[in-house]
């Protein structure tokens, strides 16, 4: 029954028809398959869709700094990394933390987590309880900081330190 009808469609349009609905199928075919179109001029190109990801929740990740764990999304903001020269020579950090919304400075405890050529966290951080310069190795890092005053205010992502200076990183805790 269903190929009754369909031979009955086909002979009730015309060639061209059947060639219109069949380079129709086609170009479709070929945006889903590449993204572009392929048509009968084959110039054109369609960018095809892709899911952002997303950006903002109405559920959160608690934030837990002694755990050697990724946050997902990353809390606040690290807005700069700048080098000093020390006297030393030898690798140092220091971390200023600021409130993002108000940008009012704010002491934070600070855990840098050292990570390896596989992107694992290390087990062992280095902590900082007070605003102060650290001697630290060069490398890849994973910081998490929380305020001292109360533990709402949170910052987390990566960052890179420079060998031999003092690292100063600025941070937004929110």
């Amino acid at each position: 029954m269903i190929l009754c009808t369909l031979v009955l469609s086909l002979a009730a349009c015309k060639s061209t028809d059947v060639r219109n609905i069949a380079d129709s199928v086609s170009d479709i075919a070929g945006i889903a398959s590449t993204g572009t179109s392929g048509g009968t001029s084959g110039s054109s190109s369609i960018p095809t869709y892709e899911h952002q990801t997303q950006q903002y929740s109405n559920s959160s990740e608690p934030f837990n700094i002694t755990k050697n764990t990724k946050m997902s999304p990353e809390r606040g903001a690290i807005r700069s990394i700048t080098q000093e020269k020390n006297p030393k020579g030898m690798t140092m950090v220091r971390v200023l933390a600021y409130h993002q919304d108000s940008g009012a400075a704010m002491e934070s405890t600070n855990y840098l987590y050292a990570v390896d050529g596989n992107g694992w966290l290390s087990d062992k951080p280095m902590t900082m309880h007070r605003p102060e310069t650290m001697i630290i190795n060069s490398g890849a890092y994973y910081l998490k900081a929380e305020d001292n005053s109360s533990s709402k205010f949170y910052t987390s992502g990566m960052i890179t330190l420079a060998r031999g200076v003092t690292n100063v990183v600025s941070i937004e805790l929110q």
